[in-house]
């Protein structure tokens, strides 16, 4: 009788560290990723006030001077876009491209103290009607 009891506990023991273990590792999601320094975060794409116009914003964990790099096709990225609200250097960034053709799609990359980032090493995309 008393080894029931104590395999009783062993059991109750190790049902509650599985599940516990279960539980920790479904509650930290897999895309997860720590950010530092001048990583782009928060990347957000949206219309802007003006017609033909696009609002890209980001922010950065530490004061950082970044712009975007733009374009009609991915490997021509030719255009440049500046944040004209806040400091050179500055963790919330705010870019506004205007003269957009509303059904074309166009392609970015945030430069970041002189990185590049994009979505696994290629440029990002978006197309007014899309959003």
């Amino acid at each position: 009788m008393k080894n029931k009891g104590i395999l009783i506990i062993i059991i109750l023991i190790i049902s509650i560290s599985v599940i516990s273990l279960f539980v920790i590792k479904s509650s930290a999601s897999q895309d997860s990723v720590y950010v530092e320094g001048c990583t782009p975060y928060n990347i957000e794409i949206k219309k802007g006030d003006i017609l033909g116009s696009v609002v890209i914003s980001w922010k950065s964990k530490e004061k950082c001077s970044a712009y975007l790099l733009y374009g009609k096709e991915a490997d021509g990225l030719d255009m440049v876009g500046v944040d004209l609200k806040n400091d050179i250097k500055s963790k919330e960034h705010i870019i506004t491209i205007q003269n957009l053709v509303s059904t074309k799609v166009y392609y970015f990359v945030i430069v970041s103290n002189d990185v590049i980032y994009g979505k696994d090493g290629l440029p990002l995309q978006f197309s007014i009607d899309s959003l």
